[in-house]
């Protein structure tokens, strides 16, 4: 695996983890504006998006708990 393509992971996570995105597709946007081109092809496995899902919401669930 490319190290360009490890970072594109590494992004997705931190994003997914800041609460302000609701699921996968909002990730893969960004990630496209900010330059990673390959996020839709590396981003493209059910697994990945779930992962990433489960983590926006548990984030978002979490903040809203402190509300």
């Amino acid at each position: 695996m490319k190290k360009q393509d490890v970072e594109v992971f590494r992004q997705a996570v931190e994003l997914a983890a800041s609460g302000d995105f609701a699921d996968w597709m909002g990730i893969q946007m960004t990630l496209v504006e900010q330059g990673y081109r390959r996020a839709p092809d590396l981003l493209d496995a059910a697994t990945i998006r779930a992962i990433l899902d489960a983590r926006c919401q548990s984030t978002r669930q979490g903040a809203q708990r402190r509300h």
